[in-house]
């Protein structure tokens, strides 16, 4: 907890890469408001609320539980964007030096940048696919999609590891 305190608070301006993943989420967000307004009328009273390993329904809910998506969607937006602002405060395996603070936070505030990306995709691929359950449409990918998704969480998560290693 000493070395937090200890830690410099540094900003930097927003990488051309952060203002495109910026960009991408909020169209994300957009593009489910926009799902769950177009599907709306053409929703049964029940609409799938979790699936099965295989993609399958196997529970349901009101058609309001598809406003899950929207309102998580945002909310992990602004809360992710507001935890991206404070990297000083983040616990990194070690030491955080004047000499290597900004290059730590740009990589850290990277990081959860493109995992706020990821996580509302999982969101609106979530959506999709309970729309798409509800209203009897085929279903693509299905839960493979989603497999991929969190997959690349993963896989962003070792290659931050391996470039802030590298950072020290």
């Amino acid at each position: 907890m000493h070395e937090r305190k200890r830690r410099p608070a540094m900003r930097s301006p927003l990488s051309p890469l952060e203002i495109g993943i910026e960009v991408v989420a909020l169209a994300s967000i957009a593009l489910s408001i926009y799902l769950t307004a177009h599907a709306w009328a053409a929703l049964p009273a029940r609409i799938p609320g979790h699936f099965n390993l295989a993609g399958q329904p196997d529970a349901y809910s009101n058609r309001s539980a598809l406003l899950f998506y929207p309102i998580s969607s945002s909310i992990a937006y602004i809360l992710m964007s507001l935890l991206s602002g404070i990297p000083q405060f983040f616990n990194y395996p070690w030491a955080i030096t004047e000499e290597n603070a900004a290059r730590q936070y740009r990589l850290a505030r990277g990081l959860i940048n493109w995992l706020k990306l990821l996580l509302i995709w999982i969101l609106v691929y979530g959506e999709w696919l309970t729309i798409q359950a509800a209203t009897k449409q085929a279903t693509g990918p299905g839960m493979l999609g989603l497999i991929a998704l969190l997959l690349c969480m993963l896989l962003s998560t070792a290659v931050y590891i391996v470039a802030a290693r590298r950072a020290r």
